[in-house]
């Protein structure tokens, strides 16, 4: 089982960070990785930044019954509290009743406002590691995309340590400096 990301092959349990600058190169990586999940029949979801739903819908050609499009208030923020756990319990009873292979794709914008609060990098980091081993108990792709544009080098060292692979400039790293989960 795989997929394709901008050409390059992943294997079923990737969880890439991607990095990126600005949107137009975000959609030019995400909306055809999506489309194609989509047109194969696979389950998707995507974590888009507040009020970007439906422009994100539209970008993949509108409604689609195996498409689920969650903004960050209610969904994987509950008030100013990131909710890894129901988050990765929620993603996880999905893809079980899914019944097929599942693309996860997050626009980490709204990170930015979550890390105003002192002490909310820990929780971001945690948070990966944690979406680092549940990739490994599903058939899943997992894409999570960080704009240079809007984090600086403390959001960009931790999330490099958080992920097993990292797309940068149209290059797949396998990442020598991740930093596996206390299991």
């Amino acid at each position: 089982m795989s997929a394709t990301f901008d050409g390059v092959t992943l294997d079923v349990h990737a969880h890439l960070c991607v990095f990126h600058h600005g949107r137009d190169e975000r959609d030019s990586l995400l909306v055809p990785f999506l489309r194609d999940g989509l047109r194969r029949g696979e389950a998707c979801q995507y974590f888009v930044s507040a009020g970007e739903s439906d422009d994100a819908v539209s970008s993949l050609d509108g409604p689609d019954p195996r498409l689920v499009v969650h903004e960050p208030k209610g969904g994987h923020l509950r008030g100013d509290t990131l909710a890894s756990e129901a988050m990765l319990a929620d993603l996880d009873d999905w893809a079980a009743r899914s019944g097929t292979i599942c693309r996860v794709a997050g626009d980490m914008g709204w990170v930015e406002e979550f890390l105003q609060p002192a002490g909310q990098m820990d929780a971001l980091f945690q948070h990966e590691l944690n979406a680092e081993m549940w990739v490994r108990t599903r058939p899943v792709y997992v894409l999570c995309f960080y704009d240079l544009g809007v984090f600086g080098g403390d959001v960009v060292v931790a999330m490099v340590k958080a992920h097993s692979q990292i797309w940068m400039g149209g290059v797949l790293i396998h990442n020598p400096y991740h930093q596996r989960a206390p299991v």
